[in-house]
Parts: C-alpha cells; structure tokens; sequence
C-alpha cells in the first residue's frame, strides 16, 4: 500500500447473488476518518449485518484504523468504493429462476379408509378378546371348583381357617411392609370362615352388618366385640389410618384364633 492512499480495502469476494454477505476489512487514515460514522456512511447502499474495530496499526509512522463490516444488498449492480480511495467494487447479481421448474402444488392426498386394510389387526384384537373372555371363564370355574374341594375337605371350617391363620403368620408380609395386604388376607380369612361356619355372606357386607348377623348365631358378648375389634382392626390398618407394629400384629393374629376356637360349639 502506497502513502497516497487514505484507505485500502480487502474484499471477500467480488461478485455475490442479492442477499449474500461479503467480508470487508477497511485500513483507514486516521487522519482521514475521526468518526466511524463517517466510514459506514460510505456503505448507504448497502445493509450493515456487523460492524467492529478491529485495531489500530502503524504504516511509515502514519496511524491507520482496522474495520471489519459484513454487508449484503437486496437489490442489483455494480457498487464501487471510489469515495473511499479504492477502485475495487461488488457486482450483486439476481437470483435466476426458471419458471419451467415451478411445479404445481398438488392437491392434498385422499386416503381412503377401508376396513379391509385393518383385518389383521381387527382379528388380532378379536382373538384377543376371545382368550380374555375363555380365561376368565375358566378362573370362575376353577374358583368354583376350589369352593366344593374345601367344602368337602375332610378339615372341618375351624381347622381350615387355623390353617390359613399359621399359613398367614409365617408368610410374614409385615417385614416385607406389607401390612395392608397382611390385614386384607387377615379379613378374608375371618370373613370366609364365618360364611362356611354360619352360611351367611360375609365376604362384601360392611363390620357392622356382619356383626348383626353373627348376633343371630351367638349372644355372648365377649364374643361379638372380639370379632367386632377383629374386624375393625384389619379396616384401619387397610386403610392406612393404623399402622400396627409387629407385636400388635401378631396379637391380632392370637385373637383371630381364639375367636374361631371359641366358636366351635355353636
């Protein structure tokens, strides 16, 4: 670069299509230039996208300015820089379109529904639907079946439900913090007994209605709060709302059996 010139310029590249960017790097005189607005105004035809100084260097003891600006243009033609010093320019060419290469936008896509396209999966869940119902039907009959076997089992209903009772105990679910299921199964066991014992249905009726019932069997009052605090003990602890230690839990236990043992001579 020679003295005579206050500014130089170092384009990116010189021709570009509208809407390009191109990269300029400015060394300016700061003789020439106090201001950097007075710089950018020389790019008015064109947009600014970014704009900094970059630094300031010494050429033959003269002081020069360092720009960099990414511009772009929207619109055509030839643009020079002959205000800044400099005879390099930017060609900014239009876009071509080949209007032979617009196609027509085509019509949304009909899909036509027809169950014949989902057989398969209608008889999948057809097949499915018939195992569900063979299933359970067959759990009903097995239930059924297991109902006549322990009718007919040679233990009488005190030592079936004494069974289930030690049965439960040592399945210890409390330590497995399960103590709701253990009370659940504790309630089946006493409510089951009570329907083989006095063939009444115990299994779905709320405590209260049963306790009326085992009143038509037994009058003995200790008898009907045993059963009534047996009861009443596995609700609370179903729901949550008593959560018995391992003690308690197995006096519970003790009393379920002493309930059924007492109940053998009704």
């Amino acid at each position: 670069m020679s003295n005579s010139y206050s500014n130089e310029l170092l384009i990116s590249k010189d021709s570009i299509l509208v809407g390009q960017q191109v990269q300029i790097e400015i060394l300016s005189s700061i003789d020439s230039y106090t201001d950097s607005n007075d710089l950018l105004d020389q790019f008015n035809s064109f947009e600014i996208i970014d704009f900094s100084i970059m630094d300031t260097v010494i050429i033959d003891s003269f002081k020069y300015l360092k720009y960099k600006l990414n511009i772009t243009s929207w619109d055509s033609g030839t643009y020079k820089f002959e205000d800044l010093g400099s005879s390099k320019k930017i060609i900014v060419s239009e876009i071509e379109t080949n209007e032979n290469e617009i196609k027509q936008i085509k019509e949304n896509l009909k899909i036509s529904f027809s169950l014949v396209d989902y057989w398969i999966y209608i008889l999948i869940i057809l097949i499915l639907a018939m195992i569900y119902f063979l299933v359970k039907n067959y759990l009903k009959k097995t239930e059924r079946v297991l109902e006549i076997v322990e009718k007919e089992v040679k233990l009488d209903s005190i030592e079936l439900t004494i069974n289930k009772l030690d049965i439960l105990k040592k399945e210890k679910l409390w330590k497995k913090d399960e103590i709701n299921l253990h009370f659940t199964k504790a309630s089946n066991i006493i409510r089951k007994y009570l329907e083989l014992k006095f063939n009444f249905s115990a299994l779905e009726i709320p405590t209260a209605d049963i306790i009326l019932k085992y009143k038509e069997f037994n009058q003995d009052d200790f008898s009907i709060k045993m059963l009534y605090k047996i009861l009443s003990s596995c609700e609370l602890a179903k729901f949550a709302k008593n959560q018995p230690n391992e003690s308690e839990i197995l006096i519970h236990l003790e009393n379920c059996k002493d309930f059924v043992i007492n109940s053998k001579k009704l």
